[in-house]
């Protein structure tokens, strides 16, 4: 938007273009602020259309679009928005949305970068945008500068590690969800909607998975996180014998909470003095140990049920640098070899 001009009577003054009848509209005020909030608060109403409130709050705004998206999203999206709708909107949830600018926006992003991760803080920003935008609000998002998210290297089991973690959940009770995800690369979310009827002795089919919802409880959604993701899977001799092996004491292959998988396989990873791995990290293991076998991309993809292949590059660059590593120490290994060498001083 543009910016307020003092006029030579001290007053301030706001032109917008617009677009319907290709003049200028001027908006004349005391202050330079009032100035700029009128030409806001027209483009603001310019753009809605009658059915629009624009004297509703954000967070009556960000309300609202979780409504509209509840038996759309999954479980586990309304239950992220939720929690941000109730501790995250700050300073300008009470807001109008006639009143508000990049400058409150921007004001809202610094002080929730205090408490909050820039990973966070994007997904919270990316709420509050798609419900503004949902009620036609007319402001410049991309002006509005968000912390830079470092990147962070998963830790990714390497082969002796992904050995070691097939024994040491041998014979425990998270020796099946474990095993699946080192050996298929499931989802955590998809291992605990696993049934036994999903098993017919040779394949697995992945067609659910178990995520909280907005009350924080594990319910089944019967669809995956994508189309890519429903998918059947052939088991291998390692994982089909675990599972014939098997006691059937409840409908699903894996009847314990994911987050009790995850602490339980933490606590034996701890004890047998492996780094501090998640059930996530064993999938990023799977795809690394396929793709290090030569496995093309779109095989990989298919059988992690990724539709992006943005976790395969992920996996490239850890396979790369991994690369990077041996090779430093190779030649490293044969200069000091070399160094080591005797020779004569006369020649």
């Amino acid at each position: 938007m543009a910016t307020a001009k003092k006029l030579p009577s001290g007053s301030y003054r706001v032109r917008v273009y617009d677009n319907e009848t290709k003049k200028y509209k001027s908006f004349t005020a005391d202050t330079k602020k009032a100035a700029e909030l009128a030409a806001q608060e027209w483009l603001n109403g310019r753009t809605k259309k009658k059915s629009y409130n624009l004297n509703i709050t954000v967070g009556e705004a960000v309300s609202e679009y979780i409504a509209s998206k509840e038996n759309i999203l999954s479980p586990s999206s309304i239950r992220g928005y939720e929690v941000i709708r109730k501790n995250a909107l700050g300073g300008i949830e009470d807001i109008k949305l006639s009143r508000l600018t990049e400058k409150e926006l921007q004001k809202w992003v610094n002080a929730n970068s205090e408490s909050y991760a820039p990973k966070t803080i994007k997904s919270q920003f990316g709420l509050i945008t798609a419900a503004l935008r949902q009620n036609k609000i007319n402001l410049d998002f991309g002006d509005i500068l968000l912390p830079r998210i470092e990147k962070r290297e998963a830790v990714i089991p390497d082969e002796k590690q992904i050995s070691q973690i097939l024994h040491i959940v041998e014979g425990t009770s998270v020796e099946l969800p474990v095993t699946i995800a080192v050996t298929l690369g499931l989802r955590q979310s998809e291992i605990a909607a696993l049934k036994w009827s999903d098993y017919n002795g040779q394949t697995l089919k992945i067609h659910a998975a178990k995520v909280p919802n907005k009350e924080n409880r594990y319910v089944i959604k019967n669809t995956t996180k994508s189309q890519a993701s429903t998918r059947e899977i052939e088991v291998g001799e390692l994982l089909k014998v675990r599972l014939d092996r098997a006691e059937r004491t409840s409908e699903y292959i894996s009847p314990m909470l994911p987050s009790s998988v995850l602490r339980k396989f933490s606590h034996l990873c701890e004890k047998n003095g492996l780094p501090h791995f998640t059930m996530h990290g064993q999938r990023h293991g799977n795809a690394s140990l396929m793709l290090a076998q030569g496995v093309p991309d779109k095989y990989a993809m298919q059988r992690l049920g990724q539709s992006s292949p943005n976790m395969i590059k992920d996996i490239y660059q850890h396979l790369y640098d991994s690369k990077q590593k041996q090779v430093a120490e190779t030649v490293s290994d044969a200069f000091s070899d070399i160094y080591a060498m005797k020779y004569d001083t006369n020649e």
